[in-house]
């Protein structure tokens, strides 16, 4: 077959190899807006069939040379119910006890997270670096490129944020995402951190124990595809200061993510040839490439899964708004 793929972030750069592999001639288009940072965050501490999807993940990760590194997890919260049964089912280790350095109970996880070095595996995507355009003859598809019309037996819209953009059909919105670099104590260069008490997490900015982390809040704040929202982190740095010491911002980091109306992940076909892939709602590097590998096996095989398929979200009409994002637990 001859794909053509409309994004090249996680969801591409993954649907790109696993298509060559079956050896399907293959062509990623990305015209480069969206940030790619050096590291994300991969966990296993997810809820219901999304925990086999990370794991999957994980696998794909090895498959394609994908470099990630495991850290101690600390969950600081008391209403995780039947959900450590269910992480212990995909190989974590689980303990609950008190912690010195965050003065509360936590429950501890290993094997559970990671950092995952996804900057190089999407750079490393051969892409058209330019903008591409979807366009229609009836419900067969084909994109223009460079002035061009390039036909394709399965075009794939996998732009995250863009998509509505580009297909205003779609039941998706994009939404602005950030977190702050910091200083701190060393423990959280070494250590995640998901505080549902006060509400915040950190994480890991380089894994070599010194005193620098990551941290965030998963707000959403909807806005247009590639707009800077201004925001005022103080309120997120006293909540965490109270649990982790003092914090000093040295840096903002922003990005724009793509939320569905049910604030899940989701992927079908919208055409006769037009898939979609997306709604990845700020944990695309646990999920992403097991997705990639759903649409793979769908259009290929014409496998299903009812859970994530595009054709849920038919019972919403009209607009929505977006709600939390879904790796965040009770």
């Amino acid at each position: 077959m001859k794909i053509i793929i409309i994004g090249g972030g996680v969801l591409g750069s993954s649907l790109y190899r696993l298509l060559r592999d079956r050896g399907h001639e293959v062509t990623a288009i990305d015209a480069r807006k969206r940030k790619i940072y050096p590291t994300l965050i991969h966990s296993l501490l997810l809820k219901g069939n999304d925990v086999k999807l990370a794991k999957r993940t994980l696998e794909l990760y090895d498959r394609f040379n994908v470099r990630t590194r495991e850290f101690p997890a600390y969950t600081i919260s008391d209403k995780l119910g039947n959900l450590t049964s269910l992480w212990q089912e995909v190989g974590v280790k689980v303990e609950r006890k008190y912690v010195e350095w965050l003065s509360t109970e936590a429950t501890i996880t290993h094997g559970s997270d990671r950092l995952v070095w996804i900057g190089n595996f999407i750079r490393s995507t051969p892409v058209y670096p330019t903008e591409a355009k979807i366009k229609l003859d009836g419900r067969k598809a084909s994109v223009e490129l460079d002035g061009k019309i390039k036909e394709a037996d399965a075009v794939v819209l996998a732009a995250g944020a863009w998509n509505s953009e580009l297909f205003p059909s779609l039941k998706s919105k994009p939404y602005f995402c950030w977190s702050a670099a910091v200083s701190g104590r060393r423990e959280l260069d070494s250590n995640f951190v998901y505080d549902y008490e006060i509400g915040f997490y950190s994480r890991p900015l380089l894994g070599m124990g010194l005193p620098f982390a990551i941290v965030g809040d998963g707000d959403t704040i909807e806005c247009k595809p590639g707009e800077k929202v201004n925001i005022d982190p103080s309120t997120l740095l006293e909540k965490a200061s109270a649990r982790l010491g003092k914090l000093v911002q040295f840096h903002l980091g922003w990005g724009h993510c793509e939320g569905t109306p049910d604030m899940r992940p989701s992927f079908g076909r919208v055409g006769d040839n037009l898939f979609y892939i997306g709604g990845l709602d700020g944990y695309g590097a646990e999920i992403g490439p097991a997705l990639a590998e759903m649409l793979m096996n769908y259009i290929l095989d014409g496998e299903e899964n009812k859970e994530y398929m595009v054709d849920r979200f038919q019972q919403f009409k009209g607009s929505f708004s977006l709600g939390r994002e879904p790796h965040e637990l009770p």
